[in-house]
């Protein structure tokens, strides 16, 4: 079975945890080989499941959706999306330095 993006995303952060499966299965709560199913594709990913490795990972949805659209692919509307996050502050913040970043350009 092929591999979907987001667990492509999910063992590229493992890896760069430097989480063996065996660690990351453990800490995540699964056994070893239902965590191997899920990273080979041979099994669905339940969201109980994805919550917990995302939490051994101590990584956000977020940061799950931009390592697949990457960085690079990000749009405006990504933006707007992930600003709804913030507080009115933050957001006047945000629109501070989009514009300081524009005008050195």
């Amino acid at each position: 079975m092929s591999q979907e993006p987001i667990i492509l995303a999910l063992i590229e952060r493992r890896k760069q945890a430097n989480l063996s499966q065996e660690k990351l299965a453990s800490s995540a709560g699964m056994s070893l080989k239902t965590y191997q199913r899920i990273e080979r594709g041979e099994a669905d990913i339940k969201m109980s499941q994805y919550r917990s490795i995302t939490r051994t990972l101590k990584v956000t949805d977020l940061d799950v959706v931009l390592d697949i659209v990457g960085a690079s692919q990000v749009t405006a509307e990504d933006v707007a999306a992930v600003s709804r996050l913030l507080t009115s502050e933050e957001r006047l913040l945000l629109i501070k330095l989009i514009l300081s970043v524009k005008k050195k350009q």
